[in-house]
C-alpha cells in the first residue's frame, strides 16, 4: 500500500519563494517540521529517511536523481559512460571528474582523496548502513585532485552506485580521519556537525529535537541559498506537525503527514496553509524478519549467522503470501490517506521507467485463499484457532511500527485480518525518532 508523502506548505511561504534567488540569505528563516525527529547528520550511520533528508543539504554526492529517476551530475562534471571511455568496456572500472573549485564549508578544497577515504570509512565501520553502495569496489586510482578511478572486482554493468544519491555522499577525510572502524559511532562532533559542500552548515544540533542550519559561506553559488537559516523541528506526532502549519502558523512546511484525511481537511479549512501531495516512491509496507528472534538465543537473537538462524515460519513463502493476501489494501488507503495515497503492489512504483506490474493483483483481499494456502502448506489450527507450523511452532508474531494515529489504525486492522487466517498478533508502537534510527542502542527497534 502506497503512502505517498503529503506535504504542507504555508501560504506565506509562496511570497518568500517569489524572491528566492535575489540574494543569498535574503529570505531570512524557514521553519520546517519533521515529526520523525532527526537523530544524526550522517546517512552512513542511519537508514532513516528523516536523517538522510536532514543530511542532504550539508553532504553531497557526485550524482543525484531528478523526479523521473534520471542521473543528474552534482559534484561531478558529467556522467561517465562507455562511449566516453570513462567506464571500462568490461565494466570493471569507472573514472569520475569533480567540478573544479568546489570547497568544503571550512574553505578547504574537495579532492579525490575525500572520495577514497569515504569508501574506506564505510568499509571499515561495522555500523555503516550504506555498504551496498560500495559493493565489489577493490580500490581507487587517484589521477589528480579532481579525477579518480573506482575499480571493481567484478563487472558492474550499472557502475553508478558509490556516491550516487543522498544515501552515499562524500565525507571530508580530514574531519573523519579519527572515525574509522569501531570509532565511527563515537565521533559525536563529526556525526552532528559534519563539514560539507552543500548549501548549509549545522550551527546547532539537539538530537531528536531541533536542528538549526545557517547558509554555507563557501557555497559555490553566490545567490544561493535563499534562506539564511533553516530550523528543522522534530518530535511529536504527525497531527501536531500538521497543526503547526495549518492551524497555528508556527511553521512553514511539514513533512509526511500521516493524519486521517478528514482531520487534515478540517485543519486546512483554517486557511493558513494548503496541502500538496507528491506521488512518488515512498511505499508504506510490512517488512518480515527472516531471522529467529527467540529470546533464548541471547546475543544471537535476530542475527543472520551466515544464514543459519532462520525464522521458524516467516522464511516460508506460503506464510508471507497468505499474510499479504489477508490485507485489504484499498481499505488501508481509504482509512489512512484518502486522496493523498494510492494502492500499489510494487516496492518501486515510480518513476515509470523503473516500475513493474509483476505483482499486480494484490489490491484485492482474499481471506479464503489465504486460509486455503496455509491449510495446503500444513499449518493446522490449534484448539484456540491459532495455527501451528509442521514443526510445531505457533504462528505468533510481534507487529511493531512508529507511533502515529494512521499506523495504529493500520495495526488494528491488520491484526484483525491476520487473526482471521490463524495468526496471533501482538502490537507495539515506538516513537518515530527511535523506530527509524539504526544508531547504536536502537537496533532492536529500527527499520
Amino acid at each position: 500500500m502506497k503512502s505517498l508523502k503529503t506535504f504542507v506548505i504555508a501560504i506565506g511561504l509562496f511570497a518568500l519563494l517569489a524572491t528566492a534567488f535575489a540574494q543569498r540569505g535574503s529570505d531570512g528563516t524557514v521553519n520546517l517540521v519533521y515529526w520523525q525527529a532527526v537523530s544524526i547528520i550522517n546517512p552512513y550511520l542511519s537508514g532513516g529517511t528523516k536523517d538522510i533528508y536532514a543530511s542532504s543539504i550539508v553532504l553531497e554526492p557526485l550524482v543525484r536523481y531528478d523526479v523521473d529517476g534520471a542521473y543528474v551530475p552534482w559534484l561531478a562534471t558529467h556522467l561517465p559512460t562507455v562511449e566516453s571511455g570513462e567506464v571500462a568496456a568490461d565494466f570493471t572500472s569507472i573514472t569520475w571528474t569533480i567540478k573544479p573549485g568546489i570547497v568544503w564549508s571550512d574553505g578547504t578544497p574537495l579532492t579525490s582523496r575525500d572520495f577514497e577515504f569515504t569508501w574506506q570509512y564505510c568499509e571499515a565501520g561495522p555500523g555503516c548502513v550504506a555498504k551496498d553502495f560500495f559493493a565489489d569496489i577493490t580500490g581507487f586510482d587517484i589521477h589528480s585532485d579532481t579525477s579518480f578511478t573506482i575499480n571493481f572486482g567484478v563487472p558492474k554493468p550499472v557502475p553508478y552506485s558509490a556516491f550516487v544519491g543522498a544515501e552515499a555522499p562524500v565525507l571530508q577525510a580530514n574531519q573523519f580521519a579519527d572515525c574509522l572502524g569501531d570509532a565511527m559511532t563515537t565521533c559525536t562532533d563529526q556525526n552532528f556537525y559534519p563539514i560539507g559542500t552543500g548549501p548549509y552548515v549545522v550551527s546547532d544540533f539537539r538530537a531528536n529535537d531541533v536542528v538549526t542550519y545557517t547558509a554555507n559561506p563557501n557555497y559555490r553559488e553566490a545567490d544561493k541559498p535563499a534562506f539564511e537559516t533553516v530550523v528543522l523541528k522534530g518530535g511529536g506526532d504527525a497531527a501536531a506537525a500538521a497543526r503547526a502549519v495549518l492551524e497555528t502558523g508556527e511553521a512553514d512546511w511539514a513533512w509526511n503527514l500521516q493524519v486521517a484525511p478528514e482531520v487534515l481537511a478540517q485543519m486546512e479549512a483554517a486557511g493558513l496553509g494548503e496541502l500538496t501531495t507528491s506521488f512518488g516512491t515512498s511505499v508504506e509496507r510490512v517488512l518480515f524478519n527472516w531471522t529467529n528472534v527467540d529470546p533464548s538465543l541471547g546475543e544471537n537473537r535476530g542475527e543472520i549467522m551466515d544464514g543459519n538462524n532462520p525464522h521458524p515460519f516467516l522464511t516460508d513463502i506460503n506464510v508471507r503470501q497468505a499474510m499479504a493476501m489477508a490485507i485489504d489494501q484499498e481499505i488501508l488507503v481509504e482509512v489512512g490517506y484518502g486522496p493523498t495515497g494510492l494502492v500499489t503492489c510494487n516496492i518501486i512504483p515510480a518513476p515509470a521507467a523503473y516500475s513493474s506490474t509483476a505483482n499486480d493483483g494484490c489490491e484485492v483481499q482474499d481471506i479464503e485463499g489465504a486460509n486455503a494456502l496455509l491449510d495446503e502448506a500444513g499449518y493446522a489450527r490449534g484448539a484456540d484457532g491459532i495455527r501451528v507450523s509442521p514443526d510445531g511452532v505457533r504462528l505468533s508474531v510481534l507487529y511493531q511500527t512508529s507511533t502515529n494515529a494512521v499506523r495504529q489504525d493500520f495495526q488494528a486492522l491488520i491484526q484483525e485480518w491476520w487473526n482471521e487466517i490463524g495468526i496471533e498478533v501482538e502490537l507495539r508502537n515506538i516513537d518515530a525518532g527511535v523506530f527509524f534510527d539504526s544508531a547504536e542502542g536502537n537496533e532492536q527497534n529500527a527499520v
